[in-house]
């Protein structure tokens, strides 16, 4: 027996059992950080002070930045301008009915002069470029970028050429399916990739959060699921797209360690079906924004677009197809 007074042994953590409170640890590190940067996506409007983002990541306000660039490996100020820009880009691009410094002061910058400098620092061009055609090249500038050798199928291959008249051809050039629905606010919880879209992280996202679901039960066929997308691939470099995946959950569920909970907003969405590949999904929202929305009454809103998937959902083992719908959220002209 040791004696009353004796400092207490304390036996050395196996390998396994450090590098898991090391995983654990880093995952709650992330849930708070992701809570910081919900926040500031819905209020990019309004002053974001270090000490108040803390205090939403229930950090120190002292190391608070080194924490968020530990995570997210960019400055908290320098993720703010960079989304405020971003977004702002969005609005130029699509609400041509708007002024510049309206969409300035909608997404936190004090002036017409601030933004100017800010957003030519950023795209190399000033927001009346930006308007008038310079979107479209840095879109096809980000498209070249994330995709450097399209011309090439797999293994190095030359892709195979189509004939305007293929099937292929003719399918992408059907009236598209979409139709306008309501849809409630959708409460969630939710785990979040940050990357390219596409088929690498994104369906390893889903594995992950697959499981969990499957812990908790949310695997069954009334459940309802969400793949919230919050950036343009042809404005925001790859590697800062976010995506989550999300479940809806009842009112009063509550986070732990593995989710965050949120309210994806509610309003009108154009829902348009989808039946494909993860590498394929991105052509499609394509042909939503060029395609269907310029012929319509429509303009797109500021909410996020999400994929909506119903039930217990199944990827094709051979193909890799799955079905969703993608649901773009729109407002009158």
């Amino acid at each position: 027996m040791w004696p009353r007074g004796a400092p207490t042994l304390t036996l050395p953590a196996t390998p396994e059992h450090y590098a898991r409170s090391m995983s654990l640890n880093r995952v709650e590190y992330e849930k708070r950080v992701n809570r910081v940067i919900d926040h500031i996506r819905e209020h990019l409007a309004e002053e974001l002070s270090l000490a108040m983002l803390a205090r939403v990541a229930t950090f120190s306000p002292f190391h608070f930045h080194r924490v968020f660039k530990a995570i997210t490996s960019e400055t908290l100020f320098g993720f703010i301008q960079r989304v405020r820009i971003e977004k702002a880009a969005a609005g130029l691009r699509d609400h041509p009915d708007r002024t510049v410094l309206e969409i300035a002061l909608d997404h936190g910058f004090s002036s017409s002069a601030t933004f100017a400098r800010a957003f030519r620092a950023h795209f190399g061009m000033s927001a009346s470029e930006w308007r008038a055609g310079g979107a479209e090249r840095w879109r096809v500038g980000r498209r070249s970028d994330r995709n450097p050798g399209k011309h090439l199928g797999n293994e190095g291959k030359a892709s195979v050429r189509h004939r305007p008249d293929t099937p292929r051809k003719r399918k992408e050039g059907r009236p598209m399916n979409v139709v306008i629905r309501e849809f409630p606010a959708q409460h969630v919880a939710y785990m979040r990739y940050v990357g390219p879209y596409g088929s690498r992280g994104i369906p390893e996202l889903w594995k992950r959060f697959g499981t969990w679901m499957e812990a908790h039960d949310f695997t069954h066929e009334a459940s309802i699921r969400l793949g919230v997308a919050y950036d343009d691939p042809g404005i925001t470099a790859s590697e800062h797209c976010r995506y989550d995946a999300c479940v809806v959950v009842p009112r009063d569920f509550q986070s732990d360690r593995w989710v965050n909970v949120m309210d994806v907003p509610g309003g009108k969405y154009a829902v348009a079906p989808f039946a494909g590949t993860a590498d394929e999904i991105e052509g499609v929202w394509d042909r939503v924004f060029a395609s269907w929305l310029p012929h319509t009454a429509y303009q797109p809103d500021d909410r996020p677009c999400f994929e909506l998937y119903r039930g217990n959902c199944t990827v094709d083992a051979a193909t890799r197809a799955f079905r969703c719908e993608l649901c773009l959220p729109v407002r009158a002209l």
